[in-house]
């Protein structure tokens, strides 16, 4: 399975990139750097296009090889 990543200032492009696409998918924030992170989890190669097509934001995918048992979730 391949994770995706989009590292922004403003989270309003991130979400409508999430909700545009049904892919699981977690928005964080680093508030003292004022970035926002989107994580999609399984997505599409429509998605990873659409995110690098962001302007003035940075993406990157990789591919998941392993998780671990005792998630502190």
């Amino acid at each position: 399975m391949k994770v995706l990543f989009v590292e922004g200032k403003n989270p309003e492009p991130l979400r409508a990139l999430a909700r545009l696409h049904p892919h699981p998918y977690r928005l964080l924030h680093r508030p003292e750097q004022a970035l926002y992170l989107l994580e999609v989890w399984a997505f599409g190669p429509e998605m990873e296009a659409a995110a690098t097509g962001l302007e003035g934001y940075r993406s990157w995918s990789f591919e998941l090889l392993e998780e671990g048992r005792d998630s502190v979730f």
